[in-house]
């Protein structure tokens, strides 16, 4: 397990010779939505997908409604929630400023050993290339020839195959599995893919 990153040059103002400073970026593998998450939650406990997306609705409720009475909510393992406030200054008809308060948003301050369980992954450097992202239909394309040649496919190898993300490979996967032309078998990290019979 590690962390995918690139280096990335900034732009520097002034007279300065160093023109450009590199600084390290992240390369994302994707968005995981919380179906994904109630179904890696399920696998590794007792509870039902089902049963999970219940309690995290649940969760999204009840800190809705603690955090609108102005209450902060500390999560073990997660972190810390509290509503914040901006100001905002508007005009009167007489042309007086007036300062008003408003709602803003909710702040979150990540819980310590959330952060170190992330900084204990590995760094991998990965080599920016100029290949262009190959369109969708290609992309299926290639899957379905990746089937047909060696009988099954999953997430990593539609990685591979396409030079896409994770997210892009999984949304192609479930995009050939709803026009039937693939069926998903095992789950996890056995997950394979095969042709619709």
């Amino acid at each position: 397990m590690s962390l995918k990153f690139g280096w990335y040059k900034t732009p520097v103002p002034g007279n300065r010779e160093d023109k450009q400073v590199p600084h390290a970026r992240i390369i994302s593998q994707g968005t995981l939505d919380t179906k994904y998450m109630c179904k890696m939650i399920s696998m590794s406990s007792t509870i039902s997908s089902a049963d999970v997306k219940g309690v995290l609705e649940a969760l999204n409720f009840w800190m809705g409604f603690c955090l609108s009475e102005g209450n902060s909510i500390e999560l073990d393992g997660l972190g810390y929630f509290t509503p914040t406030l901006k100001s905002k200054i508007t005009t009167n008809e007489s042309g007086k400023n007036k300062v008003q308060a408003e709602i803003d948003s909710v702040s979150f301050r990540c819980a310590t050993s959330l952060k170190e369980q992330v900084r204990e992954a590995g760094l991998e450097l990965v080599k920016k290339t100029n290949t262009e992202k190959l369109p969708q239909e290609q992309r299926l394309k290639n899957i379905m020839t990746e089937v047909e040649e060696n009988k099954c496919i999953n997430r990593s190898t539609c990685m591979k195959l396409n030079r896409c993300s994770q997210f892009i490979a999984l949304n192609d996967l479930k995009q050939l599995i709803n026009s039937n032309k693939l069926i998903q078998i095992g789950g996890g990290k056995q997950t394979m893919y095969i042709r619709s019979v």
